[in-house]
């Protein structure tokens, strides 16, 4: 796409818009389920079963992975940055199928799950859905980093959502009420300002769109 585009491929504020939007991720996450752990230890002793431990280290483990990635590009170890990143080949078969099957998993085991409609289920089928296809996409097109950059960094802002809900979907359910619409909203809304970020920074930096966004 670079080589039939006019993009300027790097600027001089990229890496540390990157990390930035990391730091958000990363805080979002933390934030999130630390706090939605703590209301759930209020009503009674947590206790999951083993396959949630091992979808929250598969999604962690990537979260870290990409941190490791940042930090061997801005250090200037390009080639252990694509020597690390096969281990992406592990992680995205991981993440395809721990995802949803916690899903369902957890809906049939209703583990402290309040809500058990079929909409938070497509909620969480659709996060998996979004961050695998930019993944896969960015890992196909790693030779092009402008593009690669831009897919991985998107790829990962998809599984914002659960962060973003624990600290945000009830005080924007009350306001908006109840409907598809609303739903979509208040799940979608700091994720989907995330990756509008990403558009706004392309245009403030290039004074245009890259086509892998």
């Amino acid at each position: 796409m670079a080589t039939t585009y006019r993009f300027a491929p790097f600027h001089r504020l990229d890496r540390r818009a990157v990390l930035i939007c990391f730091a958000i991720i990363a805080a979002v996450l933390v934030a999130g389920f630390t706090y939605d752990m703590t209301v759930r230890e209020t009503w009674n002793p947590l206790g999951y079963p083993w396959y949630v431990h091992v979808h929250a280290l598969t999604f962690a483990g990537w979260i870290a992975l990409f941190l490791a990635q940042i930090g061997l590009v801005r250090a200037g170890q390009v080639a252990r940055h694509r020597r690390l990143g096969r281990l992406a080949l592990i992680f995205l078969p991981l993440m395809a199928f721990f995802g949803p099957a916690t899903a369902i998993w957890v809906k049939t085991a209703r583990v402290h799950i309040a809500d058990h409609s079929l909409a938070f289920a497509g909620t969480q089928f659709t996060n998996v859905l979004g961050c695998i296809v930019l993944l896969a996409a960015g890992l196909l097109l790693r030779r092009d980093a402008p593009t690669h950059k831009r897919l991985m960094l998107m790829g990962t802002i998809a599984i914002t959502e659960p962060g973003f809900s624990r600290l945000i979907y009830d005080p924007m359910a009350a306001w908006l009420g109840e409907s598809p619409v609303a739903y979509y909203f208040d799940t979608y809304v700091g994720t989907l300002c995330l990756m509008l970020a990403v558009g706004a920074y392309d245009l403030a930096t290039r004074r245009r769109l890259h086509p892998a966004y």
